[in-house]
């Protein structure tokens, strides 16, 4: 009796699942990293695949990140209109109101403003056959704007050495450089509208009548820069950051990722609610944002000036109603994956930014970009987007839920079998029987039949339409009321078809009733890795060839049976003994019951997918 004891505390305990699950998620990276999803932290697996809100960054996520300016208006010229191919520095600039005279002193000074601005440029990659952005995409599109008309960035900033700089900050939303012209400080400010009029000299019904004007830039989706100047003497101090000279905006275009709107769809359809967060303005966030399809009417725009004034639990409130969070700041971002964590959603966010990390770090899963995202970025993330792609993040969250869904397929074989075993051993003690099988070969079921079947289940190849409807998961354990229904009608047939066999030859052949409990039980276990391939769809409607690793793991199990039951050696340690052909048919027969049970509650789940056993 220690002896049964301890083999079945073995055959309970599931010490093969570690291996199996870590074999689950770790062939789940690795076609998560086919996919362009570098998964950092495997236990962030669980949590892809169970996102209820993405939040995303709308530059180089929902848009491609290459900023190309469309769009110019002047303080004396009125409109222009930008044409070329990318970043190429050739293209047209045309005047779309009053023919204005290109060579006019004041629209030169501001295509040189740009130019000299800018801390980045455009390159010819040979390899991609294109002009692409060297360094930060939205100043080398003003670079490119500059090269445009003329101005070549290198050549003018030896010509017009920089001596001071002010780098872009989020807080401040201006970005200020001063370079030597012709024997004086000329200090250019690239800044946000809105904030550049507050520093600028005009009279305030002009910066009302600008303002309109940037308005209408920013409703057809560009991300809008106003552009000044003011001379200087010596070094620009705090003090001199006013007054400056308004000479135009400048209206970029950041073209959409084709595959955005289907990714959209797709993340809707699994349930999953998309919200965008970017520090454009509240007008261009918008145009984007409907654009794209995550904006629908009804919606609410939240932006930095709301949510300063709301506290968390009052932001949690509002989310519900909320799909776009403008001006955002990285403070903000922290705040608004608080207020989602404290309504109990599972939150995924995307970031690329130093000061992104912590919120990366605050949601349950962080996303960083690969191609665009900082190192801070990528070191406080889970997963990495080698491709900046959004459609990329469902891709993984699709993955997610199917390596979720094998690991369960996994636990139920594993407890299934164990509990039947468990069963079969207590319904004999409770009917006054001997043990109907032995503690040798629980041991030979536990790590033979099941060491094959668990490892070839984990590799069942992924279940279609895992992004068709919410996914649903329980709040605190893997194991579900459904999960454990299952177990019952799986073990339940094991119990009753072993016990009968060994019943009907205990009093005839002790060792013959071994061999057909220990084979019977064998059996079942077999079939029953083919009743979890799925939960609800018949064994009969899968492919049989889909999981080749189950259907040959299944014929070693089979040859290896047989070597225990006819080779002596296995006789001896195993107590078992040869089984005739009508014997095979009998324990066929009996085994195959439990397909029958669990066929007939797949039929019950499939007509009423609700119900809960």
């Amino acid at each position: 009796m220690f002896t049964t004891v301890v083999a079945l505390s073995v055959s309970i305990i599931p010490e093969g699942l570690p291996i199996v699950m870590t074999l689950v998620l770790a062939a789940g990276v690795w076609r998560m990293t086919k996919k362009n999803a570098l998964v950092k932290k495997l236990q962030a697996v669980e949590s892809l695949g169970q996102a209820k809100v993405i939040a995303v960054d709308k530059t180089g996520t929902v848009t491609k990140n290459e900023m190309i300016v469309k769009k110019i208006y002047t303080l004396n010229h009125e409109f222009f209109e930008v044409s070329g191919d990318g970043y190429n520095p050739k293209g047209d600039i045309v005047s779309t109101g009053n023919q204005a005279v290109i060579e006019d002193e004041n629209l030169r000074l501001f295509f040189k403003l740009c130019a000299l601005s800018a801390n980045a440029g455009v390159i010819y990659s040979k390899q991609a056959k294109k002009w692409l952005a060297s360094g930060d995409p939205t100043q080398a599109a003003m670079a490119c704007l500059g090269q445009k008309f003329g101005f070549n960035k290198e050549e003018l900033k030896k010509i017009n050495p920089r001596i001071q700089e002010i780098p872009f900050d989020y807080k401040l939303k201006y970005h200020i450089v001063v370079n030597q012209v012709n024997n004086k400080h000329l200090a250019t400010i690239v800044a946000a509208p809105e904030v550049l009029l507050k520093l600028s000299d005009l009279p305030q019904n002009k910066k009302d009548e600008l303002y309109n004007i940037y308005e209408n830039f920013a409703s057809e989706g560009l991300r809008v820069l106003a552009v000044g100047y003011k001379h200087i003497k010596g070094e620009l101090e705090n003090s001199d950051i006013k007054n400056f000279v308004f000479l135009g905006f400048v209206g970029i275009q950041d073209t959409i990722r084709p595959e955005a709107k289907k990714a959209l769809r797709v993340a809707e359809q699994a349930g999953m609610r998309v919200v965008m967060i970017t520090g454009d303005n509240k007008t261009t966030a918008l145009a984007i944002a409907k654009a794209v399809g995550i904006y629908k009417k009804g919606d609410e725009v939240l932006t930095n000036v709301e949510i300063e004034k709301l506290t968390e639990q009052e932001l949690a409130a509002k989310l519900d109603k909320v799909s776009v969070f403008a001006r955002i700041t990285p403070e903000h971002k922290l705040k608004i994956i608080k207020a989602y964590r404290h309504k109990g959603e599972i939150v995924a966010m995307t970031g690329d930014g130093v000061n992104d990390a912590p919120p990366l770090v605050a949601a349950d899963l962080g996303v960083a970009m690969g191609k665009i995202g900082t190192e801070v970025a990528k070191e406080a993330s889970d997963i990495v987007l080698l491709d900046d792609n959004f459609g990329t993040i469902v891709t993984a969250i699709d993955e997610g839920r199917n390596i979720y869904k094998t690991i369960k397929k996994v636990i139920l074989y594993l407890f299934s079998t164990s509990f039947g075993e468990v069963l079969t051993i207590g319904g004999a003690l409770f009917m006054d029987l001997p043990l109907p099988i032995l503690a040798s070969q629980i041991i030979w079921l536990n790590f033979v039949t099941d060491g094959f079947l668990d490892v070839s289940l984990a590799m069942e190849p992924k279940e279609e339409s895992l992004l068709n409807g919410k996914f649903y998961k329980p709040k605190k354990y893997l194991l579900d009321s459904q999960m454990v229904g299952r177990m019952f009608t799986m073990a339940v047939p094991m119990m009753i078809g072993s016990i009968a066999i060994f019943k009907a030859y205990y009093q005839i052949d002790m060792v013959k009733a071994w061999t057909m409990t220990l084979t019977v039980l064998a059996v079942f276990q077999w079939f029953n890795a083919w009743n979890c391939r799925h939960e609800s769809k018949s064994i009969f409607q899968m492919k049989f060839f889909s999981n080749k690793l189950l259907l040959a793991s299944t014929i070693v199990v089979f040859l290896l049976q047989l070597l225990a039951i006819y080779y002596p050696f296995m006789q001896k340690y195993l107590h078992t003994t040869g089984l005739s052909l009508y014997e095979w048919i009998l324990i066929i027969s009996v085994a195959g019951s439990i397909i029958v049970f669990e066929e007939i509650r797949k039929l019950i789940s499939r007509l009423n997918q609700n119900m809960l056993w």
